[in-house]
């Protein structure tokens, strides 16, 4: 029977991988070759000139199990951060390990050899339990969590997720979270990863209001989201009404290149005009720091669908009236400023912006 391309990619795969074991422990077979040659030159040199007792020569052993111990050590975690991407998997174990690691360097190079030994085979009893974990929850698949929706049916919005993965509904009573069947791990704010985050929300947001969820929030198992989405349905049924068809759009007002504003006074009242312009085609605004002397506004609004254009003909005139600014804008986004779902150690925490946020366990 003729071999399909992915069984001999897979074989082909597993080759190489042996082919690169064996050159690993070549590699570390010629270091401890090469160290114990070094170690007896140092030893006869020692002994010819008669400065050789046994307490230098226990010193210089422990110096090099050390030096073994450390180079193995170093070895192993290059080897599993490449074959199981540990890092994304098990971040505190890598983290806790890295200090560790760190740890280990120092008391070498104050030539304390026995706890440069303890702290090196403890880092590989961690690294191998790093192994294990990381390509158990690669196997394991838990739900990405993009945003919720009123909605009570089950839904798929097709494979669009941040690994390609299938992006659809969990509803529970009139509410439903969107996610998709995901590995187990933290996910990077990668450029890629945040444009297809952003890709789900805009997506979902055309038939539907949406209360973003954190980026890379992954959630163990449905039954966990379900119990989470049971104990915060209050707050998450307020926000999704704060928001009913609603959008976020931006607004930057930047001065001119050749443009100063002397009088405070003068900034301040342009300021409170364009805001107060914009503020009567929004629901609801808030205003983010100024990053820049030229930044006169930085500010987020809360926008019924119906009165976007009315919103965009605003600004369009804001701008005729200030032509020593130029307006930014951007937009249509989902609520992020406004409202908000967060997953932490202590469970679901619901909120609207500015206002004190509850935990749901």
């Amino acid at each position: 029977m003729v071999e399909t391309t992915k069984n001999l990619y897979e074989k082909l795969r597993k080759k190489r991988l042996k082919e690169r074991e064996k050159r690993f422990k070549k590699t570390m077979k010629r270091i401890k070759e090469q160290e114990e040659t070094l170690w007896r030159r140092k030893w006869i040199e020692a002994a010819r000139r008669k400065r050789i007792n046994e307490k230098p020569m226990l010193k210089m052993k422990q110096e090099r199990k050390a030096k073994e111990a450390l180079i193995a050590a170093k070895a192993t975690m290059e080897e599993v951060e490449e074959k199981t991407k540990a890092s994304l998997y098990v971040p505190e174990i890598m983290r806790k390990i890295n200090k560790m690691l760190s740890n280990a360097d120092k008391t070498f190079k104050l030539a304390d050899y026995e706890k440069t030994t303890k702290l090196a085979f403890e880092i590989r009893r961690l690294l191998n339990e790093a192994r294990s974990e990381s390509l158990r929850r690669a196997e394991e698949k838990g739900k990405c969590f993009y945003c919720l929706i009123p909605f009570s049916e089950e839904k798929s919005f097709g494979k669009i997720g941040i690994n390609n993965d299938e992006v659809y509904t969990v509803p529970y009573r009139d509410v439903a979270a969107v996610v998709s069947d995901s590995p187990l791990k933290d996910y990077e704010m990668t450029e890629d990863n945040t444009r297809r985050h952003e890709a789900v929300l805009r997506q979902v947001m055309e038939k539907h209001t949406v209360v973003p969820v954190e980026f890379g929030t992954v959630i163990k198992n449905e039954k966990i989201l379900k119990r989470l989405l049971t104990k915060a349905y209050g707050p998450a049924k307020e926000c999704l009404k704060l928001v009913d068809n609603m959008v976020e759009l931006g607004v930057k007002a930047v001065l001119e290149e050749d443009i100063v504003f002397v009088d405070p006074q003068e900034r301040k009242e342009c300021i409170s005009n364009i805001l107060e312009s914009l503020n009567t085609r929004a629901k609801k605004a808030v205003t983010a720091d100024l990053f820049s002397n030229r930044l006169l506004l930085n500010a987020s609004f809360l926008v019924n669908r119906e009165r976007i254009d009315a919103f965009s003909t605003e600004v369009t005139q804001l701008q005729e009236k200030y032509p020593m600014l130029k307006m930014l804008y951007s937009g249509p986004w989902a609520p992020y400023n406004f409202v908000y779902i967060k997953i932490g150690t202590r469970g679901m925490e619901v909120a609207q912006k500015g206002e004190t946020s509850a935990l749901y366990h």
